[in-house]
């Protein structure tokens, strides 16, 4: 990792995926490593600013403390360890130095076993690992503590993992099967019609997810959309709204509109304008999106 080309014209700026164990891959979608320094007068980043995700995640806080802001809500994260919840709207990291986060991204529904309760508890939250899941977090605090390399990190908070999940029960079939109807569905699938597909009634549907997922099954099916939209601008030069619209899965170009504009308070246009000035780092939910949006706003 220590060997990976920098992808801002910040030389020590990183954002690195990291390929997942065996042992792991039932429960653990990927890792991944950010690295952004210290900002300066000169510093073209003004704002770190993560889309909205359907997404559970372990963080490693291994820089200085910072803030979430969402449109109505600011936190300060002085934690080193804690989960950060689906975020159904756009979030902004507010950096108060170094901003360095070792992160791993649940599968959804993989560790609801050990949970104590829903995870529609953790939507749009950060919550500290320690009264949780005590000894994984004294072995990630340890580890961050003590690892002279980011690869030794990574390797003792594999191991942390591995051991944790060791209890862990696998994913409920149903909530995978529903996640893989609406993926296959690009979201756009009626809560009855998904408890049909499954052979369940609405009400079971609604609660695996409020359990296992952390959103209710239209909102995962709006946010999978969502990034399906994301995907695609990504690689696109010029883009045609209606036909975006119409791959994408929704009714029309005013319905992606709408919807773009509820999970990142700007419409897609405005948001592509964005990316072209060059004023803020945005993360998506994959790491080559990201490094695709840095290339391009380098050209």
């Amino acid at each position: 990792m220590e060997n990976q080309s920098p992808t801002h014209s910040l030389s020590d700026w990183r954002l690195t995926e990291i390929p997942v164990q065996p042992a792991l891959s039932p429960f653990v979608g990927t890792l991944y490593y950010l690295h952004l320094p210290r900002p300066t007068t000169t510093e073209a980043v003004k704002r770190v600013i993560a889309m909205a995700t359907p997404c559970l995640d372990l963080m490693v806080n291994l820089g200085d403390p910072f803030v979430v802001e969402t449109f109505g809500d600011a936190i300060r994260v002085p934690d080193t360890v804690f989960l950060a919840g689906p975020r159904p709207t756009t979030t902004f990291l507010r950096r108060e130095g170094v901003l360095t986060l070792l992160g791993v991204r649940f599968k959804h529904g993989a560790i609801a076993s050990l949970m104590p309760y829903p995870a529609k508890e953790l939507e749009q939250r950060f919550v500290p690992l320690g009264p949780l899941w005590p000894e994984t977090a004294t072995a990630l605090n340890a580890a961050a503590a003590n690892s002279a390399t980011t690869a030794d990190l990574v390797r003792k908070t594999e191991t942390a993992l591995i051991q944790l999940l060791a209890g862990a029960r696998p994913a409920d079939p149903l909530v995978r099967k529903a996640v893989k109807l609406l993926a296959q569905h690009q979201g756009d699938l009626e809560v009855s019609a998904l408890a049909d597909e499954l052979g369940v009634s609405r009400q079971t549907v609604k609660h695996k997810f409020d359990q296992h997922v952390g959103l209710s099954p239209k909102l995962f099916g709006k946010l999978r959309r969502f990034q399906s939209v994301l995907r695609r601008l990504a690689g696109t030069v010029k883009v045609d709204w209606t036909k975006l619209a119409q791959d994408s899965g929704y009714y029309d170009q005013a319905h992606l509109i709408r919807e773009f504009n509820h999970f990142t308070g700007f419409s897609p246009q405005k948001f592509l304008k964005n990316l072209e000035k060059g004023d803020d780092l945005y993360l998506f939910d994959s790491a080559d999106q990201t490094h695709y949006h840095l290339a391009q706003r380098q050209r």
